[in-house]
């Protein structure tokens, strides 16, 4: 499978929309299962865009299939933290995709002077979970039944990562 990774531009805001919404529908890996409307996944995008912090994405035979994104602490005082979200369309889980974002989005954050990457994972997302760790994120904490969705309760499992100590 031939994959290409680029930033996301104005243009991808249809195929992106589609792609958040659909991870979303799956109900299991973003922790807001509410869709956004289109024009604030284009507001996302230009933000992203304006600022210089890129959001990956990853095209398989031109369609996106998966992206990586961070936005930084919104105050001077968290200003050197980023939180990290990402996703990749079922169908396309297992392959090095996500590994291939990550590897990006971290360079990215590099670059942009950001010391601390920062995420949250659901405890029953295991292989999420496997790869952060196998990017280096270390657990921090955990919420403990922070989310009951499907008649299931779930921890919340918060990771983190120094970009001085990142091998990636």
């Amino acid at each position: 499978m031939n994959i290409e990774y680029r930033p996301l531009v104005a243009g991808d805001a249809g195929e992106y929309h589609a792609l958040v919404n659909g991870v979303k529908d799956e109900g299991k890996y973003l922790f807001a299962t509410l869709r956004f409307p289109r024009e604030d996944t284009e507001k996302y995008l230009a933000l992203h865009e304006a600022s210089g912090s890129p959001i990956w994405g990853a095209f398989a035979e031109g369609a996106l299939v998966g992206w990586a994104d961070y936005n930084r602490g919104g105050f001077p005082e968290v200003a050197h933290t980023a939180s990290l979200g990402m996703g990749v369309r079922d169908g396309f889980r297992g392959a090095g995709i996500g590994t291939a974002l990550l590897e990006r989005c971290v360079a990215s954050a590099r670059e942009a002077g950001i010391e601390k990457l920062e995420l949250e994972v659901f405890g029953r997302n295991g292989a999420a979970y496997g790869l952060y760790r196998k990017l280096g994120f270390r657990e921090e904490g955990r919420r403990a039944r922070k989310r009951f969705f499907g008649g299931e309760y779930d921890d919340l499992v918060m990771m983190g990562l120094f970009l001085s100590e990142a091998s990636v």
